[in-house]
């Protein structure tokens, strides 16, 4: 008589050779690269529902058709549980951000915390049904590859309006508020296209030195060189300080690899120049126009004054960072358990810190949750695949660094499926460690 768990792992492989699942999470896939709106509806002035808002509906149904073995699946995972402890938690604290928005007439915000709430479900579970699918081999190199194509058409589609080939593609109110960067069919805001290409380019990393895996090393090359070159062209400077505090930890913690990678990539940077110089040297203006104009004094950087370089380089976060500092010491009542899940109505902003804004919202409770999350990703052992394991802790690590200048890792609009990249890279470099050959 098989056990309970015999019985749940029978039920998971099961699960994993869905057809219809694995299609579903295609799209998915997909539809966080493909931000521009399918469908607009005005109840606040603009507002846009897009591919994963759609398909989004079949991995709830999916995940309440199987939702017995899946919870079982969530708890064996500490990286699964906590991370679902801190969006059950964010459900709970949603009651606070409707009972305030009632009080201060604010209705629409409920709609908006509701779709918030929805996005974050989608990508969690999506991230659940990713890690059960890829645990076979073959599934995990069909998604590599994927992946690898839609970073690959999303650097284009950029380079190809850097080129004027392609237009920008985001709305009038959009182009006001970003200042209309060029930054393809990711999202309007800088950070979106900056991250998601810094998430690529590490997880690529880590799947080209992984030789075990077998994925064709030019693709992966090919999708390296592009996910450079768009991060690049982001101006994105939180992503720039991730990719950064990524390879000294990478560096450091192999220091054979780091030097291999670099010289793959230094021949590769060598084709390309050869055959179009001209992206480098736009790539080169966007950092100089993003980066070094802002810096009141060059001597800052050698000097190490972080304080001025934040302050140079911030836009403004610093005064927005202190303003809530303020704002929780003033109202302390707020920060052990928070004024809601996307409640900063009284606020006026988000922090631009997710970890300030995280103890606004839902406390020190749920930011206790959050950095648990996080943090568990760093307890894994990868006896067999050590490479991805180094990669994965210092994307997890890189990645808490930006969060101290915005909120990548959640789900206001601004961000748009950041964190539904981030959460599929994890399960890219996680799945490995339950590889089964089939």
């Amino acid at each position: 008589m098989a056990t309970r768990t015999e019985y749940m792992e029978y039920q998971l492989k099961i699960l994993g050779k869905s057809s219809f699942l694995k299609l579903t999470l295609f799209v998915i896939l997909i539809s966080y690269f493909y931000n521009v709106a399918v469908f607009n509806y005005s109840i606040t002035g603009n507002n846009e529902l897009r591919l994963y808002d759609f398909v989004g509906m079949v991995v709830l149904y999916q995940f309440y058709q199987h939702r017995l073995v899946l919870l079982w699946f969530i708890n064996q995972k500490k990286y699964l549980y906590y991370l679902w402890t801190f969006i059950r938690w964010s459900m709970f604290m949603m009651i606070f951000t409707f009972f305030i928005s009632y009080l201060n007439e604010r209705l629409t915000w409920i709609l908006r915390t509701t779709l918030f709430m929805y996005h974050f479900l989608i990508f969690y579970f999506s991230f659940v049904f990713f890690l059960i699918l890829m645990r076979r081999g073959k599934v995990l190199k069909q998604f590599v590859y994927l992946f690898i194509i839609m970073v690959i058409i999303a650097a284009m589609v950029v380079l190809l309006q850097h080129f004027g080939v392609i237009p920008y593609l985001w709305s009038d109110l959009d182009r006001k508020a970003y200042g209309g960067f060029l930054s393809g069919i990711l999202g309007p805001n800088k950070i979106v296209l900056g991250m998601v290409m810094y998430i690529s380019l590490v997880t690529f990393i880590g799947v080209f030195i992984q030789k075990e895996l077998r994925i064709n090393k030019l693709m992966l090359l090919a999708g390296i060189l592009f996910a450079v070159i768009a991060l690049g062209l982001s101006g994105s400077r939180t992503s720039y300080v991730g990719l950064l505090v990524f390879l000294v930890y990478f560096f450091f913690r192999s220091t054979g690899k780091f030097i291999y990678m670099s010289v793959m990539l230094g021949a590769g940077f060598l084709i390309v120049s050869m055959y179009n110089s001209e992206i480098f040297t736009m790539i080169e203006n966007v950092i100089n126009g993003r980066v070094f104009s802002k810096i009141s004094d060059p001597s800052l950087i050698t000097q190490g004054n972080v304080d001025q370089l934040y302050e140079d380089l911030g836009s403004g976060r610093k005064n927005l960072s202190l303003m809530y500092i303020d704002y929780l010491l003033t109202n302390v009542y707020v920060v052990p358990f928070g004024s809601g899940f996307n409640n900063f109505i009284l606020v006026g902003n988000s922090a631009h810190n997710i970890y300030l804004t995280l103890i606004n919202e839902v406390g020190l409770v749920g930011l206790f949750f959050y950095v648990r999350w996080l943090t568990s990703y760093f307890s894994l052992e990868f006896t067999h695949f050590k490479q991805l394991g180094i990669v994965l802790k210092g994307l997890v690590l890189a990645t808490m660094v930006t969060l101290l200048f915005g909120e990548q890792l959640y789900v206001y609009r601004p961000v748009f499926a950041i964190l539904g990249v981030f959460l599929f890279a994890t399960a890219i470099l996680l799945s490995p460690r339950y590889y089964k050959k089939t």
